[in-house]
């Protein structure tokens, strides 16, 4: 656990890549880290329609709300492209699928008790959108991200092994 309420803990970091995200402040946590694992949990978003490993990453950012006034979904691709994540272990033990990110009832969440891991952050939001059930070119970011060639959004070329216990 680290501390994430000050300003001082973050340094402004470019993204070459970025398109409407080109500069961000960025926590010294990930940027001295040697490897980086994301653990999303799967849930709803009202503006994203889903948090996954990629939508997961504002949290390493000092200044969400800008990615909210200024395209939300190329500023998720934006950020993929600066760190990918060594690991994503996405979470969709229990998963929220309706009025996320927050919920209203314990009726928002449904039991779903899988896990998927990956090496790649497209695959693997892909992978946690179907399990959703969605089409993932039908999350914008998930298609922005596959465009800017951050990962494979298309499962069907991948080897996946399913483990069931």
């Amino acid at each position: 656990m680290v501390s994430a309420d000050s300003e001082g803990y973050y340094q402004r970091v470019s993204l070459p890549m970025g398109k409407r995200l080109t500069e961000t402040m960025v926590h010294e946590a990930l940027l001295n880290a040697d490897v980086f694992i994301n653990v999303p949990v799967l849930k709803h978003h009202s503006s994203a329609m889903v948090t996954i490993g990629m939508k997961n990453l504002m949290g390493v950012v000092w200044d969400r709300g800008y990615w909210h006034r200024n395209d939300l979904h190329q500023c998720i691709a934006d950020f993929a492209s600066f760190r990918k994540p060594d690991l994503t272990v996405v979470d969709a033990y229990n998963v929220m699928k309706r009025n996320g990110p927050r919920g209203v009832s314990v009726n928002d969440v449904v039991a779903m008790k899988a896990q998927i891991v990956s090496k790649d952050p497209v695959a693997a939001d892909s992978a946690a959108a179907k399990l959703f059930g969605v089409d993932p070119a039908d999350i914008r970011h998930i298609q922005i991200a596959a465009e800017m060639n951050l990962g494979r959004m298309n499962l069907q070329d991948l080897s996946i092994n399913r483990i069931k216990l």
